[in-house]
């Protein structure tokens, strides 16, 4: 348990943490540029929780997609919990939308989809 809450403060923080089977993945973005000033922004890592060799969340900026089936729902839980108390959005996806989540850069955003 004590492993598992290092977890999730090492996912909020996006900081690599690995103990037993709980683990911590940082994926570095590539900039990206803005589409109305030319400028080159920063993309924050994607950060992927795993339990074992499976995805439990994904953040992507201020965005958690949480597993809807997740393998270690006591985990996942505590993931939601404190993603909420922190001010992140919470969307829960099936597996295999978490894999695609961090197998492609996330797309930049654009102002007129507002």
């Amino acid at each position: 348990m004590i492993g598992e809450a290092s977890g999730v403060r090492a996912f909020l923080r996006a900081e690599p943490f690995s103990r037993g089977p709980v683990g911590l993945e940082l994926r570095e973005m590539p900039p990206t540029t803005d589409p109305r000033s030319g400028r080159t922004l920063l993309v924050p890592p994607v950060v992927v929780l795993w339990w074992e060799e499976r995805p439990l969340a994904v953040r992507i900026r201020t965005v958690v997609a949480l597993s809807t089936f997740p393998p270690n729902p006591r985990l996942a839980m505590l993931v939601e919990a404190d993603c909420e108390a922190a001010g992140l959005s919470i969307e829960r996806m099936v597996e295999a939308g978490l894999w695609r989540l961090f197998a492609r850069p996330p797309r930049p955003w654009s102002a007129s989809a507002f």
